[in-house]
């Protein structure tokens, strides 16, 4: 059993779509800052509620066109995909205004709090003949092209226990500690748990305990999920402790170890199950580092658009709803409120 080779798209094999932002807040900074360095795409239109905001982002970035609504953004005929990235309260709203205005949606993890409104996006898409997809950026970095080979090569055997961990001190970050603008299982926790279905599928129980903010929403979980192989994930996600942001999975032939952080271009490791292990290693030596890695996301999608897909092909609809479910299923048990 040996490491495959990653698959990684040519920016230059697929159209370069014409896109345009809503919300243009820090993660839109970085998402049109590393589609400019890394893909053929191209960024022509930019709104925001923010009075100045949209004319600040647009100059910063260069983008020929700013809106004074997402209304008019949404109808502008020059605009083929709209990328979302608004609080996650609005995701819903922003991506049906777009969906019905004809254009394909890329809209930010989580792409909806609630799984039926997440339901209604994929379902509008289907009826409209357009892409909507969620920006799980890592199922398109090269280590998930590497996991996905080795899953279906099934030399490793059956699955057996899955483990994640994304715990970072986000105090800082405010938005997370206001309902509806994250909350830090749907914020973090939807990462190890992208992750935990990428190895695992979608589980069929799942038991959470945790700690509370003092305004309802969690600050800490840990999960134990449940599958009908038999197999077992364990998900941390803080946003008050720091520890090491790995991920692995132990299968009955071998143990897949994705180098932290395991959410951004980092490598594998295909290790035997002794106690003083051998391994093979691959690393990720491309130019693509840290956040930039949210570039290949947005090649796949204008590949999904030329090919005239509704949904991604490696995170279909169905596998974004379920992963909507456990975050949410979390959030019940241990008591939080995101919304």
């Amino acid at each position: 059993m040996n490491i495959p080779e990653p698959e990684i798209i040519d920016p230059a094999s697929v159209p370069s779509l014409k896109w345009g932002v809503i919300g243009p807040g820090g993660i839109a900074e970085v998402f049109v800052s590393a589609g400019q360095k890394h893909t053929a795409q191209s960024f022509h239109a930019v709104a925001s509620r923010t009075p100045g905001r949209a004319d600040e982002f647009a100059k910063k970035f260069q983008i020929p066109k700013v809106h004074d609504s997402y209304e008019t953004l949404v109808a502008d005929d020059e605009i083929d995909a709209i990328y979302i990235s608004s609080w996650q309260s609005e995701h819903y709203e922003h991506a049906m205004l777009a969906l019905n205005a004809g254009k394909h949606v890329l809209v930010e993890k989580p792409i909806t709090v609630l799984p039926e409104h997440a339901k209604e996006i994929f379902a509008l898409a289907k009826e409209k003949g357009l892409l909507a997809m969620e920006a799980m950026w890592t199922r398109y970095l090269p280590q998930s092209t590497i996991i996905r080979k080795l899953l279906a090569s099934g030399e490793l055997g059956k699955p057996q226990l899955f483990a994640a961990n994304f715990s970072v001190d986000n105090r800082h970050i405010k938005r997370l500690w206001q309902k509806g603008g994250g909350s830090i299982v749907y914020d973090m926790g939807i990462y190890p748990i992208a992750m935990s279905q990428q190895f695992l599928g979608n589980p069929t129980s799942l038991t959470a305990t945790g700690k509370l903010h003092h305004n309802g929403l969690d600050e800490e979980s840990h999960s134990v999920l449940h599958y009908e192989s038999g197999a077992r994930a364990q998900i941390t996600a803080s946003g008050i402790a720091t520890l090491p942001t790995n991920a692995s999975c132990s299968f009955e032939n071998g143990v897949v170890v994705v180098d932290e952080p395991f959410f951004v271009p980092s490598g594998i490791r295909l290790r035997d199950k002794e106690l003083y292990f051998e391994e093979q290693v691959w690393r990720d030596e491309t130019p693509v580092r840290g956040h930039d890695g949210l570039s290949y996301q947005t090649t796949w999608f204008a590949k999904y658009v030329s090919e005239g897909r509704v949904e991604s092909e490696v995170h279909p609809a169905s596998e974004v709803i379920a992963g909507i479910e456990i975050a949410a299923e979390i959030c019940k048990q241990i008591g939080a409120e995101p919304l």
